[in-house]
C-alpha cells in the first residue's frame, strides 16, 4: 500500500528532513504489510515459540529445531497469493523459489517441498486457467532444482475463483555444528550472488500489501519471473560455501529486494552499511530507485569476512555464479547508500526494519453468527450410498494423483512414505542409521470461515494427527494465516480469531510454533473476502523409517478399529455442502486433551506392532477415512456401524460423516487384537472394533443385520482416481 500522510510525516521526524525519493521507496517496500508485519505483529506475541527442540525460533528467514542430538530440520511456510492471482505459473513457481533460499539462509540443505492449495471451481473458465497454471508452476520449478515435492493439502471452492491461496513450505537438514548461527560484524563484507538485478518484481511487496485490482494485468511488472537452473546454482553454492566455512550470515532477498535484506540484516545486529549501488551486476540500465527495490528473483545476500573472499571467488566462479562486493557492514547504525559517488539514501537501519506496530479494530460481522449456532433440524437422512459417492466425487476429498503426478516426489531418494500412501510424507536421512523425519500441511477454509477460533485449532489437530498416523512424534509447527483487508475489522477479527486458535491449540498439545507467514489483503476486487485459512505445516521425528505406517488396508481377517468418540458433529462438513448445499452450523469442537491421549496410543500401537494401517477420521468422516484405505489397498472392508462409539448420536449420517477430531481408523493385526484392547484399557483410551477387512472387492457399511451400502470396490476406485482429472480437463 502506498505510504501514508502520517507514515511520510514520521520518516521526515526520523530523518529530521525531506526524503529523497530512493528513501521513499525503501519505507514503501520495508514498511509494506508484506515485510514489516506491522498489523499483526502485536498478535503475534500470543503464539507459543519455545520449546526444548527449538533452535531458532520467529525472526529469521527461517526457523531451526533439533529433532535428533545430531541433526536439525529448518523448515518455512510462504505464501504467493497475489502473484499467483496474476500470473500463476510464475507467480508459485517463484514463491517455490524463495522458499527454497529461506532454507538456503540456515546453511540447511533443502530436500522437500509442500504445496498447500486453495483454488477455485474447475469449472469456472478463469480458475480452471488458475489451477493449470499454478501446479505447472510448482511442478516446473521443484522438478528442476532436484528437490521432491513430497506433501501438501489441496481445497477446490468458488469463492477463490479470482483470489487463489498459493502457500508452500520447505523442509531442509543439516547437522548440528553446520547450522549458520553467527552474526555480522563490521568491516564484514557484503555481496549479492546469483541472477542479475532487473525490473521484474518491482515493489512486489507493496503490490502484495494492497487488494487486488480489478484489471490484474497491470500489476504483471510487479510478479517475478523465475530461473530455476540458477536456483539450483545458488543450492549447490551455498552448500559448499557453508561446508568451507566461507559466509558469516546468509539472507534471501526476497519480499522488499535488496532493501529489505540489508535493513533486517543490520537492524537485527545493531549495524549500519556502505553500498554502492553501481558496483551490483544487472540486467539493464537500473536506477538507484529500480535496484533498491526490484524483487528479481535467485539473489542472496552473503557477509563475508574479508579475509575469505578469495575463497567465495573461487567456489562462485567454478559454479559460474555471477556475484557483486556491494559493500560493507559499519558499527553506526545507519544504511548509506551511494550510486557512482554520489549518496543517494541515509536511513537508520532500525527505523526502517521495523515500523510502529498498529493496533487494529476487529469486529465480528453478523455472518460469523452462522458458524456459532447447532442445527435445531438436520435435513432428512439421504440415500447412502448415493451421499457416498457424491463425498468421493468431490475434489476436496478424491485423490489429488492429477496434481502430484506432476511432481517428482522421489528425486533424491530420501521419500519413504509417498503421496496417496501416508497421512504424512517420512523422508529418511540417508546417514546409515534408519532416522527420519515426517512432514505435512492442514487446512480447512471451511472451518476457518464458520468460526476462526475453533477452525484454526482443528487445522493445528490435523496436523497433529497427521504427523502421529504414520508413527511419528509431532515436534514443531509453523503457521500460514490467510485474510482479508487488515483495516476493515470484520475483516482482521478473523485474523485475530485464527491466530488465538493456533496459539491455544499449541499450546495444548506442546507443539512450539517456531515461524510463518502472515497475508492479507485476500479479497476480489469487490472487496469480498476469500475464505480466511489457516495453514499448518508440521514436523515429526521418525525414529525407525523401516516401521513407519501407512494408510492402506493390507491383509484379510485383519480386524477394523476406531479409536476415538464419534459425537453428532455435522456442521461445516462436506456431507453436508456436497449433499445438501450446507455451508452452516457448530463446527466439530477441538478436543485438545483427546488428541494427547490418542496420540499416544496410536505411537504405542504402532512401535508395538499391533497395527498394520492407520489413518485419523477428518474431511467427509468415518466413511471416507474407511473408503481412502480400501481405495489405496485395493482391498474390500466390511464394517457394522452400529459397533461405533458414539455419544450424543441420534442419526446414521452422524455416526457414518461427524468430522469429529481426535478420531484414527486402525487396521489391527488379528494376533492381537487382545492385546489392543487391554492396552486401550489401561491407557483409558475409547476404542470400537467395528468389522474387518474383507477377502472381497467390496465395501459394506452395514447397521446391525440391515446393509445400508454397498459399493464395489473398483467402480469406487475409480471414481476417487480420476474425478479431479476429469474435472480439470472439463471431461465432467
Amino acid at each position: 500500500m502506498p505510504l501514508t500522510s502520517e507514515e511520510v510525516k514520521e520518516i521526515r521526524k526520523i530523518l529530521g528532513r525531506e526524503p529523497t525519493t530512493e528513501e521513499l521507496a525503501m519505507f514503501e517496500a520495508q514498511w509494506s504489510e508484506h515485510c514489516s508485519y506491522k498489523s499483526s505483529k502485536l498478535l503475534l506475541k500470543f503464539l507459543p515459540t519455545k520449546g526444548k527442540h527449538v533452535i531458532i525460533g520467529p525472526g529469521r528467514d527461517a526457523p531451526a529445531v533439533k529433532v535428533f542430538k545430531d541433526w536439525i530440520v529448518v523448515f518455512k511456510i510462504e505464501s504467493h497469493n497475489h502473484p499467483s492471482a496474476v500470473d500463476p505459473y510464475n507467480g508459485a513457481a517463484t514463491g517455490i523459489g524463495g522458499i527454497v533460499r529461506d532454507i538456503l539462509s540456515l546453511g540447511a540443505k533443502p530436500v522437500a517441498l509442500l504445496d498447500m492449495l486453495y483454488m477455485g471451481n474447475t469449472r469456472n473458465p478463469h480458475a480452471n486457467w488458475l489451477i493449470r497454471g499454478i501446479v505447472k508452476g510448482i511442478s516446473d520449478y521443484g522438478n528442476r532444482i532436484g528437490i521432491p515435492t513430497v506433501a501438501g493439502d489441496t481445497w477446490f471452492d468458488e469463492v477463490f475463483n479470482v483470489q487463489p491461496l498459493v502457500n508452500v513450505a520447505c523442509v531442509g537438514i543439516a547437522k548440528s555444528n553446520d547450522i549458520i548461527l553467527s552474526s555480522p560484524q563490521p568491516g564484514d563484507l557484503i555481496i549479492l550472488m546469483g541472477n542479475a538485478t532487473g525490473r521484474d518484481g518491482l515493489l512486489g511487496s507493496s503490490f502484495a500489501s494492497k487488494p487486488l485490482s480489478e484489471d490484474v494485468d497491470k500489476d504483471i511488472g510487479a510478479v517475478q519471473v523465475g530461473d530455476p537452473l540458477t536456483e539450483k546454482l545458488l543450492i549447490d553454492a551455498i552448500q559448499i560455501l557453508v561446508a568451507k566455512k566461507a559466509v558469516r550470515y546468509i539472507k534471501d532477498l526476497g519480499g522488499g529486494g535488496l532493501t529489505t535484506a540489508l535493513c533486517e540484516t543490520a537492524a537485527d545486529h545493531g549495524l549500519g552499511a556502505v553500498i554502492n549501488l553501481e558496483k551490483l551486476h544487472t540486467r539493464q540500465h537500473l536506477t538507484p530507485l529500480e535496484i533498491l527495490v526490484s524483487e528479481s528473483q535467485e539473489r542472496m545476500l552473503i557477509v563475508v569476512d574479508e579475509s575469505k573472499l578469495e575463497l567465495v571467488d573461487e567456489v562462485l566462479s567454478k559454479l559460474d555464479v555471477q556475484y557483486s562486493v556491494i559493500g560493507y557492514f559499519t558499527n553506526d547504525g545507519l544504511i548509506k547508500i551511494f550510486y557512482n559517488g554520489a549518496k543517494v539514501a541515509e536511513v537508520p537501519s532500525k527505523e526502517l526494519a521495523k515500523p510502529r506496530p498498529i493496533r487494529r479494530a476487529s469486529i465480528p460481522p453478523l455472518e460469523a453468527l452462522k458458524g456459532l449456532k447447532p442445527f435445531y433440524q438436520l435435513p432428512p437422512e439421504p440415500d447412502y450410498r448415493e451421499a457416498i459417492i457424491k463425498l468421493i466425487s468431490s475434489p476436496n476429498i478424491a485423490s489429488k494423483r492429477w496434481i502430484y503426478e506432476q511432481y517428482d516426489h522421489e528425486v533424491g531418494v530420501r521419500t519413504v512414505v509417498k503421496p496417496g500412501f501416508g497421512d504424512a510424507a517420512v523422508l529418511r536421512f540417508l546417514d546409515n542409521s534408519l532416522r527420519g523425519i515426517a512432514v505435512k500441511g492442514d487446512a480447512n477454509p471451511r472451518y476457518t470461515a464458520l468460526d476462526p477460533f475453533n477452525g484454526a485449532a482443528n487445522a493445528v489437530g490435523e496436523c497433529f494427527r497427521n504427523l502421529v498416523a504414520v508413527g511419528s512424534k509431532p515436534i514443531a509447527i509453523v503457521d500460514e494465516l490467510n485474510a482479508g483487508n487488515p483495516e476493515k475489522p470484520d475483516h482482521f477479527w478473523y485474523f485475530e480469531m485464527m491466530l488465538k486458535g493456533v496459539a491455544w491449540m499449541a499450546e495444548e498439545l506442546r507443539v512450539p510454533v517456531v515461524g510463518g507467514k502472515v497475508s492479507f489483503y485476500n479479497e476480489d476486487h469487490m472487496g469480498r473476502q476469500i475464505k480466511p485459512t489457516t495453514t499448518i505445516v508440521g514436523v515429526g521425528r521418525v525414529e525407525d523409517v523401516s516401521r513407519v505406517m501407512t494408510m492402506e488396508f493390507k491383509e484379510h481377517s485383519s480386524l477394523v478399529a476406531i479409536v476415538g468418540v464419534t459425537y453428532p458433529e455435522l456442521g461445516g462438513s462436506e456431507y453436508l455442502y456436497r449433499v445438501f448445499g450446507l455451508e452452516e452450523g457448530e463446527i466439530p469442537k477441538p478436543r485438545p486433551a483427546s488428541e494427547l491421549r490418542n496420540a499416544k496410543f496410536i505411537r504405542r500401537v504402532i512401535r508395538l506392532g499391533y497395527a498394520k494401517a492407520v489413518h485419523d477420521i477428518s474431511l467427509g468422516g468415518l466413511a471416507i477415512a474407511l473408503i481412502e484405505m480400501a481405495v489405496a489397498g485395493r482391498i474390500g472392508v466390511e464394517v457394522d456401524i452400529s459397533k461405533v462409539y458414539t455419544r450424543g448420536v441420534q442419526r446414521l449420517d452422524e455416526v457414518i460423516f461427524s468430522e469429529t477430531q481426535a478420531r484414527y481408523v486402525v487396521e489391527i493385526d488379528s494376533r492381537y487384537v487382545d492385546d489392543f484392547k487391554h492396552l486401550a484399557e489401561r491407557m483409558g483410551v475409547n476404542i470400537s472394533i467395528i468389522g474387518r477387512v474383507a477377502d472381497s472387492n467390496q465395501i459394506v457399511f452395514s447397521f446391525g443385520p440391515n446393509n445400508l451400502v454397498n459399493l464395489d470396490l473398483f467402480t469406487v476406485v475409480d471414481i476417487y482416481n480420476s474425478i479431479l482429472e476429469k474435472e480439470v480437463e472439463g471431461e465432467v
